[in-house]
């Protein structure tokens, strides 16, 4: 009888025993292990980086640029363009097409001559980025035709020269958010040929070339596409 009555009251005691342990209440997890599984805000991934360098998307802009470029002949050009940009932030293929137009300027006793010159770029470029900032150096070659405007010359020259060129130069831009940036730059070029205006005035022959070197400054804005 003393053993059952022990054996009743053990009992009782383990049952007292586990209900209490089911009633505490179970402490929620830790902040930190449930934020560490939630995905960034994208709002402040493209303030921290505005030109996408950390993603792994496809990198496309557009670019459209006032052009100015003394060298070619007495006068400056000015003119415009527009490029496409490929591939990723630090590392992309920049191709584009503009036009440039020369006011004209004197070639022998009383002539003149005008140019307009059409071209198409391709450039590989190499960029670095800081926040918002970006410099970035790109190299590659530069071709088109030259169309002439001749005036007061009894036997004018070729109306049209072709135009082949080596260029490079620097550029630096800012992001205004992930879209658009600012950039302005300056460049050189090397005419592989060299356009010659050969013509003729009262019995004699007058010759004017492209300059041996070129450079160019543009201002422009950009817009990102991918």
């Amino acid at each position: 009888m003393v053993l059952r009555m022990a054996w009743l009251a053990g009992a009782f005691v383990g049952l007292m025993s586990a209900s209490a342990l089911a009633a505490e209440p179970v402490p929620p997890p830790e902040p930190s292990a449930v934020d560490s599984n939630e995905e960034p805000d994208p709002s402040s991934v493209d303030r921290s980086d505005p030109w996408g360098v950390s993603r792994n998307s496809a990198y496309v802009r557009l670019e459209a640029d006032g052009l100015g470029t003394p060298g070619v002949w007495p006068n400056p050009s000015v003119g415009g363009e527009l490029a496409i940009l490929a591939g990723r932030p630090n590392l992309h293929a920049r191709i584009g097409v503009g036009a440039m137009a020369t006011p004209t300027f004197t070639l022998g006793d009383r002539g003149k001559v005008g140019t307009v010159l059409e071209t198409s770029d391709i450039e590989g470029c190499a960029a670095s980025h800081h926040g918002v900032h970006r410099v970035r150096l790109c190299a590659g070659i530069q071709a088109g035709v030259m169309h002439l405007r001749w005036g007061g010359f009894a036997a004018p020259g070729r109306r049209d020269l072709p135009w082949v060129a080596a260029v490079g130069g620097g550029s630096y831009a800012i992001a205004l958010g992930r879209v658009v940036d600012l950039h302005a730059g300056i460049g050189l070029g090397m005419p592989v040929v060299r356009p010659r205006l050969v013509t003729r005035s009262r019995g004699a022959i007058d010759v004017e070339q492209a300059g041996f070197v070129f450079s160019t400054f543009r201002l422009g804005i950009g817009f990102r596409l991918g």
